[in-house]
């Protein structure tokens, strides 16, 4: 199973990263991004639970692709490796004009009929 985790990069908990890992497989490979917050956790608490991590970086590409935005490239990029499951950590998700990065992965995510948790606490 590849999952992807995606959210805030001021998450500072890792309490609901731990819990949801705990559910996995245990051959289950977690695939983020290259950010502080819970990119950073989601690294650590996988590699806890002995998880391979696949932490993908912002490429000239993403930026040329998205001016201003090359986290929308890596989104993307991430979704396309195979994901089976997107969990998404942010405490302002649903607030307008906030969690823009989040919400762009959930919407990708969703459009390719990928299953999506999302929790702000």
């Amino acid at each position: 199973m590849r999952v992807l985790i995606t959210g805030a990069t001021q998450w500072e908990s890792q309490g609901a990263i731990r819990r949801e890992l705990a559910q996995l497989p245990p051959a289950t490979i977690i695939v983020t991004g290259d950010t502080p917050g819970i990119d950073a956790h989601a690294k650590a608490v996988a590699l806890e639970f002995g998880f391979a991590v696949e932490a993908m970086k912002k490429t000239n590409a993403d930026y040329r692709a998205f001016p201003g935005e090359g986290w929308k490239g890596l989104n993307v990029r991430m979704l396309a490796t195979g994901i089976d499951m997107v969990l998404a950590f942010h405490a302002d998700y649903g607030k307008p004009g906030c969690a823009r990065g989040t919400q762009h992965a959930v919407t990708l995510a969703e459009q390719a009929q990928i299953p999506v948790r999302i929790f702000t606490q």
